[in-house]
């Protein structure tokens, strides 16, 4: 079975808060980057009428050059000039739209990346080491206990020694008040039960 959480209560429970309000988090900067980044590239829309301005007075201007190409004598000539001096007049129109849409958007894109960065890239940068080594670890301890094979007697007495040589002093007296007595006298139980928890299982 896949182990996402420490057996120990009181550690699993840190566990699951630190998951629920990391996933509450980085949601909520998520949403409101989008949210920034709507906002902002709603302001593109000025580009885009510009734009349309420009394609407006292209239009007309086509529209009245062939109109003028119906007049006798100088129709074509005129109908030419008229449809170029508008396209002269609407490329600006275009092109500023063009590039005050495309400026918009970057703005937005950034702004929004820099929003969900600065207040989700420091809290992943503490959360997801700290979560993966303990993850490792429970994955780890239940692998190499659990699927020992060694008596019961034995495999205490093996995390009772790890717990000595490992476990901080106030630790272990957390769980008994003399180790080292509990373990010459051959009370491993207590001792397995710090080695134990100390890697998050029962």
């Amino acid at each position: 079975m896949l182990k996402l959480w420490s057996e120990v209560p009181s550690a699993r429970v840190r566990e699951v808060i630190a998951d629920l309000a990391t996933w509450i988090w980085v949601s909520f900067w998520v949403v409101l980057g989008a949210k920034v980044h709507e906002v902002i590239s709603s302001f593109a829309e000025a580009g885009r009428v510009l734009q349309a301005g420009g394609a407006n007075i292209q239009g007309a201007g086509a529209a009245l050059g062939g109109a003028l190409d119906d007049v006798p004598l100088v129709g074509p000539g005129i109908g030419d000039l008229t449809t170029g001096a508008f396209g002269s007049v609407s490329e600006p129109f275009i092109y500023v739209g063009q590039e005050l849409e495309s400026l918009l958007i970057l703005i937005a894109r950034l702004l929004a990346l820099l929003v969900v960065g600065v207040m989700v890239v420091p809290w992943l940068s503490r959360y997801l080491p700290w979560r993966a080594a303990r993850l490792a670890n429970v994955r780890a301890a239940h692998k190499a206990i659990r699927r020992g094979d060694m008596t019961e007697v034995a495999m205490e007495r093996a995390l009772a020694t790890r717990a000595l040589y490992r476990l901080p002093y106030p630790e272990l007296l957390e769980h008994t008040s003399d180790p080292f007595g509990d373990f010459a006298a051959g009370r491993y139980q207590e001792l397995a039960r710090a080695e134990l928890e100390s890697v998050g299982l029962r």
